[in-house]
């Protein structure tokens, strides 16, 4: 389907608006003339469009510009496919010019600024791109818009206090919906984090450990903060809290286990408590099943009871949950106690393959576009939304 359909009732908003300019300007005959000539010209342009004929469609939109100045929502249609045929600088010259015009209308010019806000993305010119937003949300229109662009361009820049506030602002204006603010405050909380990081970097644990209250006054739920606090703690010696922290992170959102399961446990045994340790992995488990979870259960029968124990509680659990990762897992048991060639050798080409299988398997996705990684990005690199992506849990693990 043609992606132009959605704008052509858009497109033909000029040819209603010059029928009206010069009914207003000239005798009846002229006007009829004239709008027909117009009418004409104008959806021949928009048959160039339909068909794809993008280079036709702006030499006549050119054209009809240079006979009716006056036609700004043609001004606005044609600087918009400049900017979509990648000729940013025709399309900032045409918004620019209107945006300077005396004879707009404010939602004329408020128009023109959010396209030439969007030209000057589009041409990678972010500092240039800040003012007509900013402008808009003087003017108090297209202000959701102004907001969401500045936030994208302060945060490509790293201006986190800025994209903080400006997220703040947009709070506080109080037109957005429920799910919409949840996901500001959540995006709020990342920032907060990304500040929380560099403060850590720089030794400042005291500032990160202030900056984490914050993102979790801002979201409650947010797993990122969690694990900066639980890592702060362990830093800093509080094993017991860092312990604490981790653990809290199944209540905000389970899927994220598998990422903290490893460090906690390293902090756990450090306490010395290995039948606790059993017992709570024993519960995530059942709980939350994964093959992280699993095999970290495995590692811990291991340590206290054998490896010959561990390969009877894998086998259960295969049965009840196969997975490559698993599998894997068990073909090295075997091999600490297989002595002849021909089975070690057998196993070890049966591990190669399961390893080349794992490779090939990505363990995170985004939620939103689908993006899929081998790593956790906090920013989903597809779509460029916060919170997306998780790891990959099903039925036989991640």
């Amino acid at each position: 389907m043609n992606t132009l359909f959605p704008y052509l009732g858009f497109l033909l908003l000029p040819v209603a608006a010059a029928s009206g300019w010069w009914l207003a300007k000239r005798g009846e005959e002229s006007v009829h003339e004239r709008t027909n000539h117009l009418s004409s010209s104008y959806f021949q342009g928009l048959n160039f469009l339909v068909n794809q004929e993008q280079e036709r469609a702006i030499d006549l939109f050119s054209r009809l510009l240079e006979e009716e100045p006056e036609m700004v929502e043609t001004h606005l249609a044609l600087g918009t496919l400049f900017r979509r045929q990648g000729d940013t600088s025709q399309a900032i010259q045409l918004h620019s010019n209107l945006v300077k015009s005396e004879m707009l209308t404010g939602e004329q010019r408020a128009l023109a600024l959010l396209e030439l806000g969007r030209d000057y993305m589009k041409a990678g010119l972010l500092d240039r791109a800040e003012r007509p937003f900013l402008d808009l949300l003087e003017l108090e229109l297209h202000q959701q818009d102004a907001y969401s662009y500045l936030v994208i361009i302060y945060q490509q820049e790293k201006e986190w206090d800025r994209a903080i506030e400006t997220l703040r602002r947009q709070l506080r204006s109080g037109q957005q919906s429920p799910v919409n603010e949840a996901n500001s405050r959540a995006t709020i909380a990342q920032f907060l984090c990304e500040k929380a990081e560099i403060a850590r970097f720089s030794s400042d644990l005291k500032e990160a450990s202030h900056l984490v209250d914050q993102a979790l006054r801002e979201d409650p739920n947010s797993v990122r903060a969690t694990i900066i606090r639980a890592e702060i703690y362990a830093t800093t010696g509080r094993k017991q809290l860092a312990i604490e922290s981790y653990k809290s992170i199944e209540r905000q959102s389970a899927s994220y286990i598998p990422n903290v399961i490893k460090p906690l446990l390293s902090l756990y045994r450090e306490e010395g408590k290995p039948d606790e340790v059993l017992s709570y992995l024993s519960a995530l488990l059942e709980a939350h099943p994964s093959t992280t979870v699993l095999l970290a259960t495995v590692d811990q029968v291991q340590l206290m009871h054998g490896g010959r124990k561990a390969e009877q509680y894998l086998v259960q659990q295969l049965k009840q949950r196969p997975s490559v990762r698993g599998l894997e897992q068990l073909i090295k048991l075997n091999l600490t106690h297989a002595e002849a060639p021909d089975a070690r050798d057998g196993l070890l080409g049966l591990q190669a393959l399961t390893l080349q299988l794992q490779e090939e398997k990505p363990e995170y996705q985004c939620g939103q576009c689908g993006f899929q990684a081998h790593h956790l990005h906090w920013q989903c690199p597809g779509c460029n939304r916060w919170n997306t992506i998780k790891p990959i849990v099903g039925v036989s693990g991640e």
